[in-house]
């Protein structure tokens, strides 16, 4: 009796540890955008330099981290930060989006490759509140990608959080994950000068 109460109790230490290995996350900050993420530590983050154009006249300024997941190739995330003169004008979306904010990020989706963005609903964080587009986009070979996209605004930045999936439909894990990510960014008030991408 007394050796199976020590096994059970030695597998339930087990299936605990199992747990917070699973569970380890690392943060990586958007300096620019003001905002970290918090991901599981198996994925890559890289920075993704996007150097601001000297002759841009609205100054347009992004940063962006890419997530890619070892295992699953066919699926990559962005966190994409943007701003310039207009949207610095902005208010932020901290209140239910009405048709005329969702058109706006459609459109700017689109005149970044996204073709047909649809809305599939929002997602609120705290006070903020996310779009949720449906949409696809091709590369220069015509490879298409199965996208889901969540789109704010705060402090005068545009922020989005992206998945894709190559030549396949994006999976209900894939998409759900998206939207916890989405659901634990965290925004910070102080909007620092340079990107990077830091361990805590």
């Amino acid at each position: 009796m007394m050796l199976r109460k020590i096994l059970l109790s030695m597998s339930l230490i087990f299936i605990f540890s199992i747990g917070v290995a699973c569970a380890a996350e690392r943060t990586y900050e958007v300096t620019d955008g003001g905002c970290t993420v918090s991901l599981p530590e198996q994925y890559a983050v890289t920075v993704v330099e996007r150097p601001t154009d000297p002759n841009d006249e609205l100054g347009v300024q992004v940063a962006q981290l890419s997530i890619s997941d070892p295992v699953n190739k066919s699926m990559t995330m962005h966190v994409m930060v943007e701003s310039s003169k207009l949207t610095k004008e902005l208010p932020d979306l901290n209140y239910r989006p009405g048709g005329v904010m969702k058109d706006y990020f459609a459109e700017n989706l689109q005149n970044s490759g996204w073709q047909e963005p649809v809305v599939a609903g929002e997602l609120q964080n705290g006070k903020m509140y996310f779009i949720k587009f449906s949409s696809y986009i091709a590369d220069s070979v015509g490879q298409k990608y199965d996208g889901q996209i969540y789109a704010t605004l705060k402090n005068g930045n545009l922020i989005y959080l992206m998945i894709m999936s190559k030549e396949r439909a994006l999976t209900a894990d894939e998409k759900t994950f998206l939207e916890t990510t989405v659901k634990n960014l965290q925004f910070k008030d102080a909007i620092l000068v340079n990107t990077n991408a830091q361990n805590k």
